[in-house]
C-alpha cells in the first residue's frame, strides 16, 4: 500500500533485501516496499511525455544528472534512482552503473527469457511489474517454455517494489539465469515506467 508521506529512500533496506541474490543457487532478491502517494502522483508530467527512453552511464549522481538531461525527473523520483543506484554500484562492486529509464507502451519484452548479462536491477513506476520463474534451466528451458502451460505461477513485482535478478553471464551462472519476462499488457493499456541498473560497460556507450 502506497504510503501518505515521504521518508527518504534507506539504502541500508535496500541492500538488506538485495544482497541475498550475491549467494551460490539465489537468481532473485526482491524489495517489497511501499514508496509515497505523492511520488506516484509527481509523475504525471514525466509519463506526458512518454513512450521514451533515457540512458546514461557513469558514477550515480553525474549518470543520474545525464538522465535528467534527458527527461525531467521529480525530486521524489531522482532521489529514489539515486539511492537504488548507490545501492547497486555497492552490490556488483563498480564506482559505475548504467541507468536506463523507460516509459514504454505494450508487451514490451513479454516472452519468457534469461537475458546474458549479469546482474541486474529493475523496479516499475507505474504500470505492472516484471514477472519471473522460480526455476532452473536459464535460456535454454525459457525457449522450450509454453506460456499457457506452466508449471507453476508466475512471481510478480508490485508496482514501486524493486529486485536484482542474476543473469547468465554472471560468473558460475551460466545456463541457469533468471527466466523473466515484462508482464502481460495490452497495446492500450497506460505507459509503465520502468528503470533498469545493470553493470558498467555491458552495453554500448549511449
Amino acid at each position: 500500500m502506497p504510503l501518505d508521506h515521504a521518508d527518504p529512500p534507506s539504502p541500508l533496506a535496500a541492500m538488506a533485501s538485495l544482497a541475498p541474490v550475491l549467494r551460490a543457487g539465489t537468481n532473485v532478491a526482491a524489495w517489497r516496499r511501499a514508496l509515497p502517494v505523492c511520488l506516484f502522483a509527481g509523475l504525471t508530467p514525466l509519463l506526458a511525455r512518454g513512450p521514451f527512453v533515457a540512458i546514461a552511464e557513469d558514477a550515480p549522481e553525474a549518470a543520474l544528472a545525464a538522465l535528467a538531461r534527458q527527461v525531467p525527473l521529480p525530486d521524489l523520483l531522482r532521489a529514489d534512482i539515486a539511492a537504488l543506484a548507490t545501492t547497486f554500484a555497492a552490490l556488483v562492486g563498480q564506482d559505475r552503473v548504467r541507468i536506463r529509464l523507460e516509459a514504454l507502451l505494450g508487451r514490451g519484452c513479454h516472452r519468457w527469457h534469461a537475458d546474458a548479462v549479469g546482474l541486474r536491477l529493475l523496479c516499475t513506476y507505474a504500470g505492472p511489474g516484471t514477472e519471473w520463474l522460480d526455476l532452473g534451466g536459464g535460456a535454454a528451458l525459457a525457449r522450450r517454455l509454453d506460456p499457457a502451460h506452466l508449471m507453476m505461477a508466475p512471481e510478480r513485482l508490485a508496482t514501486g517494489d524493486v529486485a536484482v535478478l542474476k543473469r547468465e553471464a554472471w560468473p558460475g551462472n551460466a545456463g541457469n539465469g533468471c527466466i523473466h519476462r515484462s508482464p502481460p499488457n495490452p497495446d492500450d493499456a497506460p505507459l509503465r515506467l520502468v528503470l533498469c541498473l545493470d553493470e558498467p560497460g555491458r552495453f554500448p556507450a549511449p
